[in-house]
């Protein structure tokens, strides 16, 4: 697993937890408020040191594990685990502004960062395995495919009519 699948698994974890949080999802009786521009530069100077730390522990971890070819724990388990520890520390001691600035944003993991992780992880497959097992591949291909097409056609068939 590369880095940028580790760095990956630290952000996407570490902003669940703020993703969850459904007093983030509404906004205050009142209209939301912004912060005076020094309080907000704090806190964004607060969420890039977290993200930063974060990415900068995921990638000593990394180099560690392998360093001391430890096998017993994959370092993607090590960096979801510290993500979760950081958001779970945010969710309950910080302010919102910055569980506000640290959330995780679906359209730009799938639109930025995981066309690469699929690219990366299609660059380094085994050929040879791949061609040995090909049947297969295939079958689960069209197969698949033909059955998710079915599936999300009836389904909007379904709710066309209601």
């Amino acid at each position: 697993m590369s880095g940028l699948e580790q760095v990956l698994a630290v952000v996407a974890s570490t902003t669940t937890s703020a993703v969850l949080n459904p007093a983030l999802a509404t906004a205050a009786p009142g209209g939301p408020t912004e912060p005076p521009p020094e309080e907000e530069e704090k806190a964004s100077s607060q969420a890039l040191l977290i993200l930063v730390s974060l990415l900068i522990a995921a990638l000593l971890t990394s180099y560690y594990l392998q360093r001391w070819r430890i096998r017993t724990v994959h370092e993607t388990v090590l960096s979801i685990f510290a993500g979760m520890a950081v958001g779970l520390v945010l969710r309950f001691n910080s302010g919102s502004y910055i569980q506000r600035m640290v959330t995780f944003d679906h359209t730009i993991f799938f639109n930025m960062l995981l066309p690469p992780i699929i690219l990366n992880c299609g660059y380094n497959l085994q050929k040879t395995s791949i061609a040995r097992n090909i049947p297969s591949v295939l079958t689960f291909a069209f197969v698949g495919t033909v059955i998710s097409a079915v599936v999300i056609g009836i389904l909007v068939q379904i709710y066309s009519f209601t």
